[in-house]
């Protein structure tokens, strides 16, 4: 599995979740003019109930068929059979909590809105489980058109029925809509007709049980913040948080999040060595720091007129929510490079582990800062729960590894400290900066130029800070010298062409 293949199949990989992200960020330009954030409050309430059920009852079979050494039509049809089941007894528990649901939130509407969201539930469930050969062989392509389709797809009919019905139906029957053509273009994509079969189960369960566990200890961590905040507070605040999430995963954790997929099955080929492991972690959690912190830093530090820009003024109370989720999130995911390693090796009962001491962290620094501070203290709660989330994903990277905590922090210390000094920076100018403008047109220049300032400030910085450290053998001149090949290579083309 060589380093060229993985490295194409980040680009594309990358590539799709960013024409992805684009997609998404014109659904949420578009619904923010057409729904309140009550709409969206409603709806993430049943989501984080769902998702929490799925989670319980998710076997995370794909990932145990990327990473078994040999696996047959027999072991696909047995990941099927299994998700089969689990997608009956799914539906079957959506249907019963639904009343109940309502009826703890206070809200008759929820019962409907649930009832749908089990058939999104089951279709789901139900996903071509040879799609997981694709990622094991680092060839996205077709994973690409699978992801793309179903952005599109949920974009039309979600649009489309804001449009006519000016309601939370909209964002419903979209995720509806996602789910069936993610099913269909899953077995168009790689044929496969399965048996009903469990023969299979022992491979498959041995590895699963622990990943399935980590899943639902991970999801419960990931939406008991969603929960607080619709028990806590009002359907249109639960809006508002959910908005501020789902903007911070569209503009920036799930395309590293796609990044990220592609380093496990590359991490595999060196399970046998671990210098060249380590050496292979270390590389990449540089990378992933050296572009993806910056990128977080700088949409944080200008989040008043991101969100004025893109959501419209209605959507303003979003604003601090999304400049401390997007820091959060893009902590998390930079971590993941940690489980990547940790997954590589199959040592999924250590990720789980990880995951329950997250969510006992995570629960204390919430509730905690609800009780100190109400709503702003939970932000703060949620904000320190994601440094310790990375600290824990050191960790468990460091057990694999053997490498020490202190010297993966302190691995992309230019970085960070690159990222401490333009923040500020950025967000003190700003405020009377923004507060000139007046069209469309100008406030969506000014924000391209405030990025692209922001961008050569931490270049700049960075640099400054590379050049003060003894001009190190580093991330850094990897990345420049990849940049400037690049930048060759396309002179070169254009001559040719000449």
């Amino acid at each position: 599995m060589n380093s060229t293949k993985s490295l194409h199949g980040a680009y594309l990989l990358v590539g799709g979740k960013g024409l992805s992200a684009v997609i998404g960020l014109a659904s949420m330009l578009v619904l923010a003019r057409l729904l309140t954030p009550e709409d969206y409050g409603l709806v993430v309430l049943v989501e984080a109930a769902v998702t929490l059920l799925a989670a319980i009852t998710e076997l995370q079979l794909a990932s145990v068929l990327i990473h078994l050494p040999r696996v047959s039509d027999a072991h696909f049809s047995t990941a099927w059979t299994m998700n089969l089941i689990r997608a009956c007894v799914l539906c079957g528990l959506v249907v019963l909590i639904a009343p109940w649901l309502a009826s703890f939130y206070a809200e008759p509407r929820l019962t409907d809105i649930a009832y749908v969201s089990s058939l999104s539930l089951f279709l789901g469930a139900l996903l071509n489980p040879k799609m997981a050969i694709l990622i094991r062989d680092l060839d996205f392509q077709k994973e690409f058109i699978l992801h793309l389709s179903q952005k599109v797809a949920g974009f039309v009919v979600t649009v489309g029925t804001a449009w006519y019905l000016r309601d939370y139906w909209a964002l419903v029957l979209g995720t509806l809509a996602t789910q069936v053509c993610g099913f269909v273009v899953s077995y168009w994509c790689y044929p496969f007709k399965p048996s009903f079969t469990l023969s299979k189960i022992r491979d498959l369960w041995g590895y699963s049980v622990w990943l399935s566990l980590s899943n639902f200890i991970k999801t419960l961590n990931s939406k008991q913040d969603q929960f607080l905040v619709g028990k806590m507070f009002s359907a249109s605040t639960t809006g508002v948080y959910a908005m501020a999430t789902r903007l911070s995963n569209v503009l920036f954790t799930e395309t590293l999040g796609a990044a990220l997929r592609v380093v496990s099955p590359s991490l595999r080929a060196h399970t046998d060595n671990l210098a060249e492991l380590n050496k292979a972690y270390l590389h990449t959690q540089s990378l992933v720091t050296l572009v993806f912190l910056p990128i977080a830093s700088i949409v944080s530090a200008l989040a008043l007129p991101v969100i004025e820009l893109t959501l419209g003024v209605k959507w303003i109370e979003v604003t601090d929510v999304f400049r401390l989720l997007v820091l959060a999130l893009a902590l998390e995911a930079i971590g993941g490079v940690g489980l990547s390693v940790v997954l590589a090796t199959l040592n999924t009962r250590l990720a789980f582990w990880r995951d329950v001491v997250s969510i006992a962290a995570r629960s204390l620094c919430m509730a905690v800062g609800l009780y100190l501070d109400g709503f702003n203290g939970l932000l703060v709660g949620r904000g320190l729960s994601a440094l310790i989330d990375l600290l824990l994903y050191f960790i468990i990277a460091g057990k694999v590894t053997g490498l020490l905590v202190r010297d993966q922090i302190l691995l992309c210390w230019r970085t960070w400290l690159a990222c401490a000094i333009v923040y500020p920076v950025l967000y003190l100018l700003q405020t009377p900066l923004w507060s000139f403008q007046s069209t469309l047109i100008i406030d969506a220049a000014w924000l391209v130029f405030a990025c692209s300032a922001g961008v050569a400030l931490q270049f700049i910085t960075q640099g400054l800070l590379w050049w003060l450290s003894g001009k190190p053998a580093s991330i850094e001149v990897v990345f420049i010298d990849y940049l400037k090949s690049k930048l060759k290579l396309k002179g070169i083309n254009r001559l040719e062409n000449r």
